[in-house]
């Protein structure tokens, strides 16, 4: 053990209150490992590394074995074990099986005898890294809970289980404390170098710099899949997601908007019960607190609201000490990392207070709003969603990411009718037909309630708040910069129904009709080609097809992609086909072509013929576009600055499954000519230079998302000029956009039968570019006749007018080569495969 420095210590001495007592619940059993005895430091004195942490909470587990119990569920990107420790009294934990399939049954919406059972707890710790005073009080908390035999642990244990995720996100937390315990000397000055997190570290977020408190709509990472598969294994009643840092402690109850499909009534109602307990036990030690501010429970992305949605209660706390070992505020006290351990502490033990002290009216709760939801009551006419495409591959797509959330969809075995459809695009309600091979969510289901809010149009805010915050904008004269209207109250994004994300044709229906269905998709098997003296053709459906042209391309075969409709005898192949032709290709060529399409599951057809049967246009014509073999760049910034890459890094790696290179932004002014493209994330500090703009003269593809004021203008590749129209900022919305189905870019997407191509685009700030009049506005916000409001929050009379006609993505063609921009991440969060094809297009084709 390396010991602190002896000004850390020094400084901690004086900083510290010296009242509290983490060991006010005696008498214990001294069998049981003390944290700072096995630690062999003060707690709050640095930042505990996950080896320390385990070697506690191990070693209590191995010392207190009848009221503990570990359950390892996973593992981190990096490799840590990721675990719930279960603490109850000894009783408990010998029926701990028994007790979890009781807790299994009210989910399902079964009878249980409510009498005895104990209440489930869980305290979620450190989902961010660098907010470590939750990742410390675990170790406090797992030990007073496992080793106290004082009456109040006694009675909590007897009527509860209490679950202790340890740490969430292993991976950042090590990132920052070992940056952190490296440099640390307790200072406690704002300006000090020890508080200066770069952005390489950023410790919030997990390996792939993901904030995974975010991460509850996509179901995107390891943790996130693996937390919430063991959260649904127990299905507690209340879950307590502890945080920092913010000037005062904050519990709930939350402030407006809450998600309607939470039950807002009986939210509210323990909230507040449990709220007051914390309160108590806050006022009590003088710890200062608010509540019913700043973090609602709307975005069902949240831990807090994707378990409240689930049937627990679920709460965030916010501690106002812990990133650094000691912080100077703005009155001059001095904040600790360990005051902040200590609050955290407490508001962990009052909520299973709480809990024991309610056991039965909480279960009888949890079981009233499962019955509701699994009957389909709760979900008012909201009772069925189909979603259909010709191709089934992005439906699988979206009932995985569903499944992901405990979410149970079927598949339609035949073709039905419902009277009662309610189209998401057009919002007509009438009769539909709906072809097999649809996909079926029904809101009678466990999950019914998550369902619901991440499958519904549209927006579900309280009419109160919509009137406060309507009032905030006429809180000043219009034109007044200073002091200004009060600020609204969104604390995230509005918008992301999962149809919209995923730019799919949906209908929500008002009853549950009766259908043959199945619970699984057929395994899906791609055809390979019988061979062709001429060539074969890849029909482009869906990204993965995309996917495995560019692998065939990247493993040097020689591909095209036409731009006209072809007949070609019997064989009809639209604009956007993708063609690899023997004339051009080495023998043995189709043995690649064959691989490389199985792997990604996709179609290979051979050509029969060359020769046009209608038209003019087939494989050898002038319409028919070269391919090029493809190397591809990702800019992750330069030095101590990482660039908001997480959404393209997660991308590429983990769902794209494409080779990249990182480079760094100082690569943009060196030699690029071994890439075909390069794409710069936003916070890239990218410039234009002399050399990326004859690399992209020269036939680059570069592509650069949401941060485009340095690739505009006339030192950049395009001017685009400010939409007039003025609006208050929209806090990320799902608006309605049309797509130039004249572009390359829209090869992949469905077209309507009038030919266009429409999706829905996520929408945020307050100022828009104008649609180009010289053209290359690929995709667009129709114009003000238009209603383009499809999920979240819209500004009334002025949101939509400030939109419309403006540009979520821009074509700048420069000399041979482009610039592509897109004024939202399309990757961001993994939330929008509707746009991936966009991307992927702007990159190969």
């Amino acid at each position: 053990m390396v010991p602190m420095p002896m000004p850390v210590l020094a400084a901690l001495l004086g900083f510290w209150a010296p009242t509290f007592d983490f060991h006010e619940f005696g008498p214990y059993d001294s069998a049981v490992p003390k944290v700072e005895t096995t630690l062999g430091y003060s707690l709050g004195s640095r930042i505990t590394t996950y080896y320390d942490q385990e070697r506690v909470v191990l070693g209590i587990a191995n010392k207190a074995g009848s009221r503990v119990r570990v359950t390892e569920f996973g593992k981190s990107v990096q490799g840590r074990p990721l675990r719930v420790i279960a603490i109850s009294s000894p009783k408990n934990i010998q029926n701990l099986n028994t007790i979890r399939e009781a807790h299994q049954k009210i989910a399902r919406g079964e009878d249980v005898d409510l009498s005895k059972l104990p209440t489930l707890v869980w305290i979620n710790q450190s989902i961010h890294g660098n907010e470590p005073a939750s990742f410390e009080s675990a170790m406090m908390l797992i030990y007073n809970l496992a080793a106290s035999r004082n009456a109040r642990i006694t009675k909590i244990l007897d009527e509860s289980v209490v679950l202790v995720n340890p740490v969430y996100n292993p991976d950042g937390h090590e990132r920052f404390g070992v940056y952190y315990n490296s440099i640390a000397r307790g200072g406690s000055a704002p300006s000090i170098f020890e508080q200066q997190e770069p952005s390489l570290i950023h410790g919030r977020t997990n390996q792939y710099r993901f904030d995974m408190n975010r991460d509850r709509v996509a179901f995107s990472q390891d943790e996130t899949r693996q937390e919430f598969a063991e959260f649904l294994k127990w299905s507690p009643q209340i879950y307590v997601d502890q945080h920092g840092q913010v000037g005062t402690y904050f519990f709930p109850p939350e402030p407006m908007s809450i998600n309607q499909n939470v039950d807002r009534d009986r939210n509210n109602k323990w909230t507040d019960i449990i709220g007051q307990n914390i309160g108590r036990e806050f006022d009590k030690k003088g710890f200062q607190y608010y509540v019913k501010d700043a973090f609602d429970l709307y975005y069902p992305g949240y831990l807090d609201s994707s378990t409240t949605l689930s049937g627990a209660i679920g709460m965030t706390h916010e501690t106002d000490g812990g990133k650094y070992v000691a912080a100077r505020r703005g009155d001059g006290s001095i904040l600790t990392l360990r005051r902040g351990i200590e609050k955290h502490f407490t508001s962990a033990l009052a909520v299973a207070d709480a809990a024991a002290q309610n056991r039965l009216a909480l279960l009888q709760s949890a079981a009233s709003f499962k019955k509701k939801v699994v009957s389909g009551e709760a979900a008012g006419k909201f009772q069925r969603v189909v979603v259909s495409s010709a191709d089934p591959r992005p439906l699988k797509r979206l009932a995985d990411q569903l499944g992901r959330g405990g979410i149970k969809s079927k598949w339609a075995q035949e073709a039905f009718t419902q009277e009662d459809a309610n189209n998401y695009w057009t919002g007509k309600r009438g009769k539909a037909e709906f072809p097999a091979g649809s996909l079926i969510i029904d809101m009678n289901q466990p999950q019914g309630a998550l369902a619901k809010a991440l499958l519904e149009p549209g927006q579900s805010f309280e009419k109160e708040f919509i009137e406060q915050q309507v009032a905030k904008k006429k809180s000043a004269p219009d034109g007044e910069t200073y002091p200004g209207p009060d600020e609204s109250e969104f604390y995230d994004i509005t918008g992301w129904s999962l149809p919209f994300a995923h730019s799919l044709q949906a209908s929500w229906c008002e009853s549950r009709a009766t259908v043959r269905t199945s619970d699984a998709l057929e395994p899906l098997t791609s055809k390979e080609a019988s061979k062709s003296t001429i060539g074969y053709a890849i029909a482009y459906q869906d990204q993965d097809d995309i996917l495995a042209v560019h692998d065939i391309l990247a493993a040097g075969v020689k591909g095209s992609i036409t731009n006209k409709p072809m007949k070609l005898g019997s064989q009809t192949y639209g604009a956007g086909t993708f063609l690899f032709l023997a004339d051009r290709n080495e023998d043995g060529y189709e043995a690649v072509i064959f691989e490389k399409a199985k792997a990604r599951g996709v179609s290979v057809e051979g050509l029969l013929t060359s020769y046009p049967s209608e038209d003019r246009y087939g494989p050898g014509s002038g319409t028919v576009q070269l391919l090029q073999k493809p190397k591809i760049g990702v800019v992750f910034g330069s030095g101590s600055n990482l660039a908001s890459v997480s959404g393209t890094w997660f991308a590429f790696d983990r769902v794209f499954k494409l080779p990249f290179d990182a480079l760094s932004t100082s690569a943009l002014s060196g030699n690029l000519s071994e890439y075909t493209a390069i794409i710069v994330p936003p916070g890239a500090n990218a410039s234009t230079s002399d050399r990326l703009k004859d690399w992209v003269r020269s036939g680059g593809r570069l592509i650069v998302l949401e941060d485009l004021g340095w690739a505009l203008g006339p030192s950049g590749f395009v001017s685009l000029d400010r939409a007039k129209a003025e609006t208050q900022p929209l806090p990320g919305t799902l608006f309605r956009a049309n797509v130039d189905a004249r572009s390359t870019l829209s090869y992949g997407y469905p077209r309507s039968a009038e030919g266009k191509v429409e999706i829905g685009v996520p929408i945020a700030g307050s100022s828009f570019f104008s649609v180009r009049k010289e053209g290359g506005s690929v995709v667009t916000l129709p114009d003000e006749k238009t209603s383009k409001l499809l999920s979240g929050w819209s500004w009334p009379d002025e949101s939509e007018k400030a939109i419309s006609n403006t540009v979520f993505l821009q074509d700048a063609p420069f000399g041979r080569g482009h610039a592509y921009l897109f004024t939202w991440e399309p990757t961001d969060r993994a939330m929008w495969p509707g746009l991936h094809k966009l991307l992927l297009n702007a990159i190969l084709l």
